[in-house]
Parts: C-alpha cells; structure tokens; sequence
C-alpha cells in the first residue's frame, strides 16, 4: 500500500494554506488503492481536509496541523444541523461523510485554533468542529493530541466499528467544547485516553433514527467543565448495550454521570462499573424527560422512552458545592449553592425509570442543609433542559428518587460533612424500592 510523505520546510507567507497539497496526496492516496499520507515535522495551517476511503493520515512527532483563523475555509457540508443552543454546526478541520476504513494517527497534533471564534465573533454561531466523521465504516484515531477546538472536539455520527485510544484531548478555549461525541453510532470503544474539556468530556448522542449501541468506554482520564459520562440530552434513537468502566474523573462541574432521554430515546442495557471521581457535583443524575425535539428532517416528535436496566457499582465520589448562588444558562435564575449536591434520579408521572442497580459505592457529601425541608418540592416540568441543579435543593440529603420502579441500593455509603435535617434518602412516586 503507498505512502505518501510530505513535509513543510517552507516559510508561510500571509497565510498560505497547506490542505490543498494535503488534501491532493489525499485524494491520490485513495485512487491509488489507499495507505498513508504521512506529515513530517512542522506546523500545517490547514482549512477543511477530507479523509478519503482506506486512507490514514499520520502525523509524526512534531507535526502539526493548524486550524485556519477564517471561517470561509471551512465548507459547509449538506449533513450541518442545528445543536441543542441554536448554533449552526456542520464544518469541520477533519471531515469525512460515507467513508469506509479512515484513519487518524501518529505522535503528533491537530490544534482546531479554537480561539479564533469566541463568541462575540461573526464567525461564532458556524465555528467548525475539529474532527468529524458522518456515515463511515472504520474508523481509527490513535495517538494524536486533538488540541483546542472551536466547537465539539470529536464528532461520530452514525459510524461503525470505530476506536479512539491513547489520544489527549485538550480543549477549554470556547464554550460547547465537548471532547468525544458519539452519536447514533454502533461498536465504538474509547480506551486509554485524556479527555479535559470546557464542556461534556464523553458523551454519547442519538439525534438521528438509528441506535446508539455497543458503546465501550474504559481506562480514561477526564476533566471537565460540565458532565464527565453522559448520555443524552439529544436522544431521538435509542442507547442500548453501553458499557463505561475503570474511569478517573479528576474534576466534573455539572455531575460525574448523567444518563438522560429527553426526545423519546429508549436507554437500555447499561453498565457503569469502577469510576472515580475526585471532586464533582451530583455524582449520579438520570432523568426520563418528554422534551420531544427532533433533529432530522421528515422526524416527528416522540413522547416519553424509557430508561431500564442500568447498573452503577464500585463509583466514589467526593462532592463539593459552589460557595454562592449561581446563575445558570437555561433557566436565568439564582441556583442555591444546596442544589448541586445528592444522587437524582426522577422519570415523568406517565413513564417511570425501570430497573436501576447502584451498588458498592463510597459517595460524600457536603450536607449542611438546615431549612424547611417539607417545602422541598423539585419541579415536574417534563420539557425542562435536564440538568441535575434545576430541580433545586433535593428533599434527601444523598439522593432522591421520583417516579422509579425497582430501584436497589446496595452496600451504598453516604457521608455528609456537615448535618443535615432532610432525611439521608427520599422517595416519591417508588415501587420495590431496596437498601441493603
């Protein structure tokens, strides 16, 4: 299979790009039956590349591949979709659409120059992914250090039979900078990774019809500004068969794991085992909701899913709180400091969670609460953005359970640093509820 070697000795001049010779050994890598395009060291300013079929492009160490400042090189694909915020995300620096066996390896990094379109920028609302392959069969990304994306760092959208291993991710230069999302993809595996991002660190998506399913994340590192193990929000396909295991959580603002369906996505068959989180908010938040978005067009609403066989086992977790009330982007409002800590786990009147396992867990918390705690009444409102701190100071001091059947706790261990009044675990609307 042949190789193409390029290599970047010359002096840019006023910001000449470097894709159209990268992107020409591509496209001649792949007529030629497929291989490696290979970048020696050195930095490559770079708008749009399209990875090809049976083609890898491997960075060596020292290589670099610099994300363009203008938002004009980077094409709008006819896949570009509107996001949960309203923005307009499609483009990307690594882009690839119905490929077959794409690769993305080496030593060294692809750096997105995110901070070319913060927000206040024209170009904001359309900022480009850093990587994103749609509809591919095969995909590979090793090694690199994925660096600094304007928007979401990773995006696989309806893939298959993909793997992300021994990858850094590092991205806090704007917001939305999610690290790996995987949507509406089957047979994926994350493994051995670091992932610090300003936004959700791994998050798993279904935004079109077909299944996220077969997911298997394992032996990471994350840190993160918002939640660290996600799935959802945006789910119109189902999750099933999911699998995050043996996971250091070094820091999640927003929750360590959220496992949410807000768009009628049934969640089902998911084993979280082994994770470690060192500081974080509510360390466990799963909430079947009846927003009812759709994300695809000829796609009509659906009304609540389902979340049923879901394990937890072996999490600990140290919670901390903010000091002050803080102001939150969906609901504009004063938040209490009381309302980031406790495991919530809450379905809708019409639907309950099904079947929830949390067993062998160590989980402290910061308690303190010493109020009315019969006037704690966390709002229904099943459209809501499903955050975990929008439902308020939760009327257990460690977890509260709502509209839930079959749930069990076992060998569960809660500590709080401060006393408390409300009871250590509440329940509403619960049938076959155990604590052992």
């Amino acid at each position: 299979m042949p190789e193409i070697r390029l290599s970047n000795h010359r002096r840019n001049h006023r910001g000449e790009l470097s894709s159209p010779r990268i992107q020409q050994a591509l496209d001649a890598c792949s007529a030629a039956g497929g291989g490696r395009v290979i970048l020696g060291p050195g930095s490559y300013r770079c708008g749009t590349l399209f990875l090809r079929d049976n083609v890898t492009l491997h960075l060596e160490a020292g290589a670099s591949i610099l994300g363009s400042p203008r938002l004009a090189d980077y094409p709008a694909p006819e896949t570009s979709f509107v996001d949960a915020v309203g923005d307009i995300r499609g483009r990307a620096l690594i882009l690839a659409e119905r490929v077959r066996n794409v690769g993305l390896t080496g030593e060294g990094v692809i750096d997105g120059n995110g901070g070319a379109f913060h927000q206040g920028t024209p170009e904001h609302p359309s900022r480009p992914f850093l990587v994103r392959l749609v509809h591919a069969r095969g995909v590979k990304i090793q090694g690199l250090t994925l660096r600094a994306s304007a928007a979401w760092t990773v995006h696989l959208l309806d893939c298959e039979d993909g793997l992300v291993e021994n990858t850094v991710i590092d991205s806090r230069v704007n917001e939305n900078n999610d690290g790996i999302d995987i949507d509406s993809s089957r047979r994926v595996t994350v493994r051995h990774c670091k992932i610090f991002t300003d936004d959700d660190a791994v998050c798993l998506k279904a935004t079109r019809r077909e299944p996220c399913e077969d997911i298997h994340v394992h032996d990471c590192e994350l840190s993160t500004e918002c939640g660290a193990l996600k799935l959802g929000t945006e789910s119109y396909g189902d999750m099933r068969r999911v699998r995050l295991h043996d996971i250091h959580i070094r820091y999640a603002a927003t929750c360590a794991i959220k496992v949410l369906t807000s768009d009628g996505a049934h969640i089902e068959d998911v084993d979280i085992r082994n994770v470690r989180a060192d500081l974080t908010t509510g360390p466990i938040f799963v909430r079947l909701g009846a927003r009812g978005r759709t994300y695809a067009k000829g796609d009509e609403p659906k009304p609540a899913g389902r979340i049923r066989r879901l394990s937890i086992a072996g999490l600990k977790a140290k919670i901390f709180q903010p000091d002050a009330p803080s102001l939150q982007h969906f609901t504009k409002a004063l938040l209490p400091p009381e309302g980031f800590s406790g495991v919530l786990m809450t379905g809708v009147p019409q639907q309950c969670i099904e079947d929830v396992s949390v067993r062998d867990c160590e989980i402290e918390l910061v308690g303190g609460f010493q109020g009315d705690a019969s006037k704690l009444s966390p709002p229904e409102d099943a459209a809501m953005y499903p955050e975990h701190f929008y439902f308020g100071v939760l009327p257990g001091a460690a977890a509260y359970l709502r509209h839930v059947r079959g749930a069990k706790f076992e060998n569960v261990k809660f500590t709080l640093q401060k006393p408390d009044v409300r009871p250590l675990v509440a329940t509403e609307d619960v049938e076959g509820f155990a604590s052992a």
